[in-house]
């Protein structure tokens, strides 16, 4: 065991009833949803996954393991794999949906047909719905008239939970009474969930933390550690965050807990983070079509980042900090001088 690492037999923990145990299905066996699987069929209940990619449907299936997105990892006995979305949602209480954002669209019309009447939709991407500026609530709602809709907020790096370690989530949704049977349902040994209405302050906390945990990684790769700086840089993010969120409709409480600072910690600092990761290579002077180039896609970060700052905008609002990661991205030199230069217009005040 890593030294300092608790391990999960020490984590209080009290068992699901077999009341609330029940069949869910996961669309999309990335790290994220092969995670979310590992820790839900942990909790006692039935989960089926699906992904696009047949060869990772085979792999859970033949090896119990997911070797391209969680290598390593020894599934658990209560997940299975299956050959179609359709097939995965069947009969399922609770239909997460664990894809990038432009992936989500197409995964959940192909589940559609046999989707039943009464299932709960669980959004987890973090970001907004492809070519638009709205949530992926909205998307579900479009698609899925009458299904009650939940999204995922709050600290949640996959590497971690399939490692065994907890954290606290938060489930927001209009529907109180549906986010919190979701919550029921994560409640165990590693997850601790709440509840929220603020569906608006929860989903803008998850999107807009990927643009700011992109700047925190190009500050890793331009200054020396210094925590004074890290917490001067965070600090002015989560202001200029909440100002965004609290301009169309999110709740000040929300993004000031664990939808958006506390997301923002995590994304901003974990060596996991692949938004963190983007920026660190931007400061190393690669472009973003290098980039993308090498990785074959995309961090969230990336892609919105121009809608965040036409928020900002639509708000009435300065955001120096959003727009600076806009000029990185589009090509322009990252430099420390010129972050700070943009820290000290941020410690101005965002209103224009």
């Amino acid at each position: 065991m890593t030294k300092g690492r608790r391990s999960p037999a020490r984590v209080r923990c009290s068992a699901v009833p077999a009341s609330v145990r029940t069949r869910i299905a996961v669309l999309g066996a990335g790290n994220m949803g092969t995670a979310l699987a590992q820790t839900l069929a942990g909790n006692g209940h039935q989960v089926a996954m699906w992904d696009f990619f047949p060869d990772v449907v085979e792999d859970i299936r033949k090896r119990r393991k997911n070797r391209r997105f969680l290598p390593g990892l020894r599934l658990h006995p209560g997940i299975c794999a299956v050959e179609s979305a359709q097939e995965c949602v069947s009969g399922a209480s609770l239909v997460i949906i664990s894809v990038p954002s432009s992936f989500v669209r197409a995964t959940l019309v192909q589940a559609l047909p046999t989707l039943g009447t009464r299932a709960v939709l669980l959004n987890v991407a973090k970001g907004f719905s492809p070519g638009t500026r709205h949530s992926m609530l909205s998307l579900f709602e479009r698609l899925a008239p009458g299904h009650a809709c939940a999204h995922l907020a709050g600290p949640c790096i996959a590497n971690e939970i399939a490692g065994g370690l907890p954290t606290a989530i938060v489930i927001a949704s209009t529907d109180l009474l549906a986010a919190k049977r979701v919550a029921t349902w994560f409640s165990g040994q590693l997850f601790y969930p709440s509840t929220t209405t603020d569906v608006m302050g929860a989903t803008l906390g998850g999107i807009l933390k990927n643009v700011y945990a992109v700047l925190l990684g190009c500050l890793s790769g331009l200054s020396r550690p210094s925590r004074n700086l890290e917490a001067s840089i965070l600090s002015a993010c989560i202001h200029e965050m909440a100002s965004i969120a609290i301009a169309h409709g999110g709740k000040a409480q929300t993004l000031y807990g664990l939808a958006g600072l506390g997301d923002l910690i995590a994304t901003g600092f974990s060596p996991d983070s692949h938004n963190r990761q983007l920026g660190q290579r931007l400061a190393s002077g690669m472009s973003v079509v290098e980039i993308e180039k090498n990785l074959g896609w995309l961090p969230e970060g990336a892609r919105a980042t121009t809608a965040v700052c036409a928020l900002a905008k639509d708000g009435g609002l300065r955001a120096p900090l959003a727009e600076w990661v806009r000029r990185v991205l589009a090509g322009a030199p990252p430099s420390l001088d010129g972050l700070l230069r943009v820290l000290r217009v941020s410690t101005q005040g965002s209103r224009r």
